[in-house]
């Protein structure tokens, strides 16, 4: 069976790669591999989803921002990026895009960023996250995916907030059912080419 990006396989063999990514005012340059979640470019709905959250969050940020399924760090490290005085947390199951995601930190001279190799789906944290982010790993199956919201309702503050990068064809509609079922609220902020932009308040 071949490798999958959500898994942890050590034994995969390295293809390591170096790409760039603008994201505003920022250049920044990411390590990949194979055995990564979108190793030749930073997919098109990672993008979709940073711009929405940045234009959507408005109120004070104390954090911390959590991203649940972070792969080698494009998303969280973005944030911090944007955020400089606000923590930022990614968690991530294959531990050679966690291993990247650090040094893509340090590469890109992120201070208030770290990465914790865990299974997003049971991770807990010290400090409930005020914001959770997630594009989550489709191909894992609508189980895992409805368990990474599951588990970014579980770790969220009192009146933190939600994001999620679906897909319509994916299941985008089926995913605003679920986050409606157990936060008694969704709302489609956006979407563009397809990718929905999902919120909910906890």
């Amino acid at each position: 069976m071949s490798n999958q990006y959500f898994e942890n396989n050590e034994h995969l063999d390295h293809n390591v790669r170096t790409i760039q990514f603008q994201w505003l005012n920022f250049p920044l340059t990411f390590k990949t591999d194979s055995g990564v979640f979108s190793k030749n470019q930073v997919d098109y709905g990672s993008k979709v989803l940073l711009e929405a959250v940045v234009e959507d969050l408005s109120s004070p940020l104390m954090g911390p921002i959590v991203e649940l399924g972070s792969g080698y760090g494009p998303i969280a490290i973005s944030l911090a990026k944007s955020y400089p005085t606000i923590e930022v947390i990614g968690v991530e199951i294959n531990q050679r895009a966690q291993l990247l995601s650090q040094e893509n930190a340090e590469l890109n001279r992120v201070l208030n960023c770290s990465f914790i190799h865990h299974d997003a789906t049971t991770v807990t944290l010290e400090k409930s996250a005020q914001v959770v982010v997630t594009n989550p790993p489709i191909r894992a199956g609508k189980a895992v995916i409805q368990a990474f919201v599951k588990q970014a309702h579980q770790i969220l503050q009192a009146n933190g907030t939600l994001y999620v990068v679906i897909q319509k064809k994916q299941g985008a509609p089926s995913m605003a059912k679920y986050m409606e079922t157990l936060f008694n609220n969704v709302e489609k902020i956006t979407h563009d080419k397809g990718y929905w932009i999902l919120k909910s308040v906890k």
